[in-house]
């Protein structure tokens, strides 16, 4: 008897995930129109944009339910660290900035920015305090609270938006309307903010990347016509609507920008935008993704943007190269009901960058996920090769029938010279040269990262198998070793050309012959320093490990939280916000899934030889008050390193020592 259950969508993407182990074959991917097709006329870009906005809006729409069937900055020791980016020369929005003498913070509580000064606040004890020097306003009090910042040499940008419609479910074509981007530059001069500009967006911003004077955001339109019923309950209701779709022009559709709230206008030309096979595909949203720059050097220039309809979830940027993915739940609609198939795809699409210009290079598809945690996402690719024209990108593919015992896949490609427009798959591993598994089944992947001709991979469900695989030759990958220590690490970080730094959670094994088939239960924070000079024979040289569970780091939430400075000394520094839980005497009720009671917040500092020895030094907490009884605001701490002083950031509050 076949049953069919009937979930939510939310529930149904969980579910993918945690099906592994199907003896089903899975079919192989095929060749579908995936490439991005240039708009050749306005009409085109109308007629798509308007059959879509009619099947979202022009007909009554039941609540549809769903089925399943069947890099380390180098300095001196008087230099100062930045924001702890993917790649090498993009910068990254995060909450604090510093130049070296002011750090530049934004809020938690209100949309501002404070600024601190960093000199002649000396104290007896040698020790040197942050000075706060200004609260700069960013809008109101009920402005949108600032979403991140850029520091250039003379420019301050913050990044905030509203939050738009949250009426319906997040899958709702309306969830993503009505709202928008701000930026605000400053001029900087001295710790002194003076705004220059302000800049209004249409769409939700999805991420922002830096190169130099030039800013590049993602944003995501859904377009919306004044009077429109986002959700049609009558016949009249529908005939007003697409009424109302039929009688728009495209520019009621298209995004608009306006600087300081008076000059007002297009962000995109259709001679830049771009449909796809799902701008035909009445089940997507209508939704218009944008790759917008801003020249920081003229802010008052009109922001340039190419767009295609369609969506994405990630976003990649090396120096040259610009890549938006997406993952395809494909699903049919039947009685009213949206029906999964098995197979889950990610589409991903080249633009090169050359200033202001983006230009289109190629799409490709390939089986599999980027996994569930945002923050990673944009850490499963990577740019690499002699002329850094490859991308190696490694999915998720438990979820997924197969005949393949592997939960990841990793795959290589460039672009195709043969094929206007397609990225061309050099090689996916595992393959029938180099068959082993990526993870065992059950694992999920848990870090990803990209370094020069290697790669590395940490899957988990009861150990820690760190996989280094040789992407040397893009065409001919292969796995080198596989490390196996308990835990895991969710953010990989190099050290200097011989170390990777693991920070993620100890973990001990579930007793399974006492009915505990978990895997393994989680425990306190930690930290894994791997020798990988030599790749075949991978060890773990030091680790420690922070608190009890329930103890968390910020660093597993946004790789931002990590703070390194390559020292004159040879020695890399390195600092960390921990939240930790123990529980000051044990308890004969503790078993490995008793969560322990929060202690502190504080900044937990190393040092790490270029032979490897990692020194603790002297971790510096958070000031708590006697009525709190657990953490809060762990999440959004940070810290700077200037010269021999760090400074941490606890909430709105800075907390300085000596190194």
């Amino acid at each position: 008897m076949h049953i069919k259950i009937i979930i939510p969508i939310v529930s149904v993407i969980l579910a993918l995930g945690a099906c592994g182990g199907s003896k089903t074959t899975e079919k192989p991917l095929t060749e579908s129109n995936y490439r991005l097709r240039s708009t050749t006329s306005n009409h085109i870009l109308e007629t798509s944009i308007k059959k879509l906005m009619l099947e979202t809006y022009g007909r009554i729409v039941p609540v549809i339910m769903y089925a399943l069937d069947g890099g380390t900055t180098k300095s001196s020791n008087t230099g100062n660290s930045t924001t702890n980016t993917q790649e090498n020369g993009v910068d990254e929005a995060d909450r604090l900035k510093n130049d070296g003498t002011y750090l530049y913070v934004a809020s938690t509580t209100k949309p501002s920015i404070n600024i601190y000064s960093t000199k002649n606040s000396t104290k007896q004890d040698g020790t040197n305090d942050a000075k706060l020097t200004a609260v700069v306003p960013v809008g109101d009090k009920d402005a949108p609270a600032i979403s991140g910042l850029y520091l250039t040499n003379n420019k301050l940008i913050a990044l905030s938006g509203n939050n738009g419609y949250f009426g319906r479910q997040w899958f709702d074509a309306p969830f993503w309307s009505d709202r928008s981007t701000e930026l605000t530059i400053f001029d900087v001069k001295d710790g002194t903010l003076n705004k220059d500009v302000k800049i209004t967006l249409d769409g939700q911003l999805i991420s922002s990347r830096r190169i130099g004077s030039t800013l590049y955001l993602t944003t995501r339109h859904t377009p919306t016509l004044n009077g429109l019923i986002l959700r049609p309950e009558n016949k009249e209701q529908v005939a007003k609507n697409r009424a109302l779709i039929e009688a728009a022009t495209l520019s009621d559709f298209l995004p608009d920008y306006t600087i300081n709230k008076t000059d007002k206008g297009d962000i995109l030309a259709p001679s830049n935008c771009f449909t796809s096979k799902y701008s035909d595909d009445t089940s997507q949203q209508a939704s218009i993704i944008n790759v917008i720059t801003i020249n920081l050097n003229d802010t008052r220039a009109k922001p340039k943007g190419s767009c295609f309809i369609g969506n994405v979830e990630a976003l990649y940027m090396s120096s040259k190269s610009l890549y938006l993915a997406t993952t395809q739940y494909n699903y049919k609609t039947q009685n009213g009901k949206a029906l999964y198939s098995s197979r889950i795809s990610t589409d991903i699409h080249k633009f090169s960058l050359q200033g202001s210009d983006i230009n289109y290079k190629g799409s490709a598809q390939v089986a599999g996920h980027l996994g569930w945690k945002q923050e990673s996402k944009s850490f499963r690719m990577g740019e690499f090769g002699e002329s850094n024209d490859i991308l190696g990108i490694i999915t998720y593919t438990g979820g997924q029938p197969s005949t393949i015992a592997s939960p990841a896949r990793l795959f290589t490609l460039k672009e195709d010279d043969s094929k206007e427009d397609s990225l061309k798959i050099l090689a996916q591993l595992p393959n029938n040269t180099h068959p082993e598994a990526l993870g065992k089944p059950g694992e999920q992947i848990y870090a990803t990262r990209f370094f020069g001709d290697r790669a590395y991979l940490v899957t988990f469900r009861t150990t820690d198998p760190l996989y280094i695989l040789d992407i040397s030759d893009p065409a001919d990958p292969f796995v080198v070793s596989a490390l196996e220590i308990s835990g895991y690490s969710d953010y990989l970080h190099p050290i200097g050309e011989n170390f990777v730094l693991g920070i993620g959670k100890d973990a001990i094994p579930a007793k399974a012959e006492q009915g505990d088939f978990r895997g393994a239960w989680y425990q306190g924070v930690k930290l894994s320093l791997i020798d990988v000079s030599d790749p075949a024979k991978p060890y773990e040289r030091n680790q420690l490990i922070i608190g009890k569970r329930g103890s968390n780091t910020a660093v597993s939430f946004s790789h931002h939280a990590f703070t390194s400075l390559l020292h004159s000394s040879g020695d890399t520094r390195i600092a960390l916000p921990i939240s930790v839980h123990k529980n000051e005497q044990a308890s004969e009720n503790d078993t490995l899934s008793s969560f322990h009671n929060w202690q502190y917040d504080a900044l937990f500092r190393y040092d790490i030889t270029s032979s490897g020895d990692l020194y603790p030094l002297e971790k510096i907490k958070a000031t708590n008050t006697s009525t709190e009884k657990y953490s809060h605001y762990w999440q959004y701490d940070r810290s700077a390193i200037i010269g021999d002083k760090v400074y941490y950031l606890h909430r709105d509050d800075i907390i300085s020592r000596n190194w």
